[in-house]
């Protein structure tokens, strides 16, 4: 596959002819990456995922939407195909010798030191000390929507098919249907390198209305007083945004909203969701990383969204929020573990 970090991607002054050219590269370059199917990394490859991770923020100033999904594409596709060296855990061997495993430390290290992480089994959040990837094997990415909030943060939502995706910790088989994910990314200037700030992972709409088998339960991190104090007044300020009927007052450039359900917002005009009375929040956990606020907290109300209620039950939440050029702390990124009633009335659950 052609590097595309070493492609002339922005000249000053290109007229209309070249600035076509360029759109039909990324095209053909990126174009069958959504239907990826990963094989095992070899030592070549690897210094490709290494220049598509550390391609400065310099080079995605001026690219079309298009291309700017094109090269989000290629980064959550090259975050899979660094998963897929995990190796598969296998009945009745040692765990903990794959938990520690150079595959596993290379998953870790595409999260920033003050990442949180959001499973949709848990009602907390995990951080980069107490996170441990899945095995994930074969992938298959679609749908995939970009926004920048600043020039060096990101806005990544996609869907994901995960086949053979098993715990390392328990042994527990994921679900095999395609789940949907949201990351904010952020540009690292030290290690130059883009890393995940915020992870929301979901699982698939059934298991989570069904319900499953616990999965293995980490411990829980210890957050800040005053971090979590900030997370909470933010988080006032957008329960008032929405319930005022401003709710577009506390979103930053680019926001995105992603439910568990699949239904998202990653453009003006999209679906749209409302809370219809203030929300009470519990087990609030936050990090505030320079210009980034991730907030983690389990909701314990309903929400309006457009075709219908969501599922009235204690569900975790994962919101970014970004300091803006204005002095003024704004959402740019939720996942809400919510199911909307409109999809669940179609789901029917099977005792096994």
């Amino acid at each position: 596959m052609a590097d595309v970090t070493k492609q002339p991607l922005i000249y000053a002054g290109v007229d209309q002819m070249v600035r076509v050219v360029r759109s039909i590269f990324f095209s053909v370059v990126f174009g069958a990456i959504p239907l990826a199917v990963s094989v095992p990394l070899t030592s070549a490859s690897w210094a490709d995922v290494q220049r598509v991770f550390n391609t400065p923020p310099s080079k995605l100033s001026s690219l079309s939407q298009d291309e700017l999904n094109a090269f989000g594409t290629r980064l959550v596709t090259e975050a899979y195909e660094i998963r897929a060296k995990v190796e598969k855990p296998v009945q009745g061997g040692n765990t903990q010798e794959k938990i520690k495993s150079d595959a596993v430390k290379a998953v870790q290290n595409l999260y920033d030191g003050d990442a949180i992480i959001q499973r949709a089994r848990l009602n907390y959040g995990l951080t980069t000390k107490t996170y441990v990837p899945n095995y994930t094997g074969k992938f298959k990415i679609s749908n995939v929507a970009v926004s920048q909030t600043s020039e060096t943060v990101l806005v990544i939502s996609f869907d994901v098919k995960l086949p053979d995706r098993v715990s390392l910790q328990s042994g527990i088989v994921y679900s095999q249907e395609d789940a949907p994910r949201l990351l904010v990314m952020r540009w690292n200037e030290a290690e130059k390198m883009w890393k995940i700030f915020t992870h929301s992972d979901f699982d698939s709409p059934r298991t989570y209305l069904c319900g499953a088998n616990k999965d293995f339960l980490p411990e829980k991190s210890v957050f800040k007083p005053e971090d979590i104090e900030l997370g909470r007044t933010l988080w006032d300020e957008v329960q008032t945004s929405s319930l005022t009927g401003q709710p577009q007052t506390m979103h930053s450039k680019g926001f995105q909203f992603v439910f568990a359900s699949g239904e998202r917002k990653t453009a003006p005009g999209k679906i749209r969701a409302r809370l219809t009375k203030r929300e009470e929040i519990v087990d609030v956990e936050a990090i505030k990383s320079d210009d980034l606020l991730a907030l983690r907290f389990d909701s314990l109300g309903p929400m309006e969204l457009d075709g219908g209620q969501t599922r009235e039950a204690k569900s975790p939440r994962l919101a970014t929020f970004h300091l803006d050029p204005d002095g003024k702390w704004r959402m740019n990124a939720v996942g809400v573990f919510h199911v909307t009633a409109k999809f669940a009335d179609g789901v029917a659950c099977v005792q096994q």
